[in-house]
């Protein structure tokens, strides 16, 4: 049982959901467990997919106006590669401190929504939080990283293209943390085995 005398990892009855049952996070409680999923599945798609291309943007930004102003070199091609590897993984391991550090505000956020049915409201709060989480983090990083040298605010910069990244990241997690509940209810109770 939890401190609040809900049962801890079932669903609920819940009187707002009618006798159809309960949607996925609607009248359950939200466990630390629930957290770290979604952590986790944000960070795998922030390090696999989404800054590897939000990386490649700028990088193709700027490569049509080497194609319209001159020629593309082989030297080009090398940069953008590297730019796309280099990216993710510089951020690797910032990006997981965060995550770790964000567990406390995901729990909260996860606990705040539990009765609510939308799931659009529950991606795009997942994404709000990212993203504002990760310009805190990113922004405070970047001025004690500034050590004094010219204008902190040049490096805070980095800090919204990262908020934009962690935010579609949150929004791609929940949105398949919500799926897979929803397969899951819809398959029913998994049996116990026989052992």
């Amino acid at each position: 049982m939890s401190g609040d005398g809900e049962q801890v990892g079932r669903t609920v009855a819940d009187p707002l959901a009618g006798a159809a049952g309960t949607g996925p996070g609607v009248g359950r409680t939200w466990t630390l467990e629930d957290s770290i999923a979604l952590e986790a599945r944000a960070y795998g798609w922030l390090v696999l997919a989404v800054l590897p291309v939000l990386s490649l943007l700028p990088t193709v930004v700027g490569l049509v106006g080497v194609l319209v102003g001159g020629d593309v070199t082989v030297s080009d091609a090398t940069s953008t590669l590297w730019w796309i590897v280099l990216v993710p993984l510089f951020s690797a391991v910032p990006a997981f401190v965060a995550s770790v550090l964000s567990l406390p505000v995901t729990w909260v956020v996860g606990r705040r929504l539990r009765r609510v049915r939308s799931d659009r409201a529950h991606v795009a709060w997942t994404a709000l939080t990212a993203a504002v989480l990760a310009v805190a983090s990113t922004a405070v990083v970047a001025i004690l990283l500034s050590d004094g040298y010219g204008n902190p605010l040049a490096y805070v910069g980095t800090a919204l293209p990262m908020g934009l990244a962690a935010g579609v990241a949150g929004a791609l997690a929940r949105r398949g943390q919500l799926r897979g509940a929803r397969r899951r209810d819809a398959a029913g109770p998994t049996p116990e085995p026989l052992v």
